[in-house]
């Protein structure tokens, strides 16, 4: 099934083991989006505007929106795997760019330390996967979904949370947060929202990196970002100031902006 906006076609398809749900759109280089583990409501702002430079191309991930989970896959390091399949499968030319938020910033980083040659930049917005040194991940998992998307963002009047999230959610979007939720617990639980081994692996990438965070990320503290910044070679950072862990929904324009200034067009 397939549907078409201006902005974007949003279609489903069995590939690589699953039923998917695929939004894409634009012109040019291939640009992969891995998102986070709130999942992804729509096209955002911020991919409409990478996507005058680029094609784009945002898969719901396993688990997430209306794409399904197989009965295999359980951690973090099965959907970096999933992933690498699934651009094979679905034809995308490698190396590409990607940009992982969160979890798909923890995905890709899993990615790149097996298979460096898939990507040729990589952009990790508020990584998780790395047990920051101070502070502690924020536990989505004890509080409540409408809590975890207010933590997300430094200002309440951002216009993608009011727009998604600061309103009464429909039975649908209930249900489907809750979908998301039990998709990250299963993949994000045991240990939480990082892993033991990743830390020694980032010296195997061998691929130029941005790590871009919010300066009042209070989900995944900076100090997670110094040491992914410790850890892979070459590593740059950008931050977003005045931002909490979503600058792509926060403050899309910055977060473009800076996007663009490290991969180019």
């Amino acid at each position: 099934m397939t549907t078409t906006t201006a902005a974007c076609i949003e279609e489903s398809f069995n590939i690589a083991g699953t039923s998917l749900q695929m939004r894409r759109g634009g012109s040019g280089a291939p640009l992969l989006i891995l998102h986070g583990e709130l999942g992804v409501p729509d096209w955002l702002r911020a991919y409409e505007l990478l996507a005058q430079h680029y094609s784009v191309y945002v898969p719901s991930l396993p688990g997430f929106g209306s794409s399904e989970i197989p009965d295999w896959m359980m951690s973090v390091r099965d959907l970096s795997a999933w992933v690498n399949w699934f651009v094979r499968d679905y034809g995308l030319s490698t190396p590409l760019n990607v940009i992982g938020f969160s979890l798909g910033g923890w995905v890709a980083t899993e990615l790149a330390t097996a298979n460096s040659a898939i990507f040729s930049k990589m952009v990790l917005v508020g990584a998780a996967g790395i047990k920051p040194r101070e502070g502690e991940i924020w536990d989505y998992f004890l509080n409540g979904a409408k809590d975890a998307f207010r933590k997300s963002f430094l200002n309440p009047a951002a216009t993608e949370y009011v727009k998604y999230y600061g309103k009464d959610w429909t039975p649908d979007e209930a249900e489907q947060v809750e979908c998301n939720r039990e998709a990250a617990i299963r993949f994000l639980w045991r240990p939480y929202m990082h892993s033991v081994t990743l830390p020694g692996l980032l010296p195997a990438i061998g691929i130029p990196t941005l790590l871009l965070w919010g300066r009042q990320d209070a989900i995944v503290p900076m100090s997670s970002c110094e040491l992914y910044k410790q850890g892979i070679p070459g590593a740059q950072v950008a931050v977003i100031e005045d931002c909490g862990h979503m600058p792509e929904m926060e403050k899309p324009e910055e977060f473009v902006k800076a996007v663009i200034e490290f991969l180019g067009t």
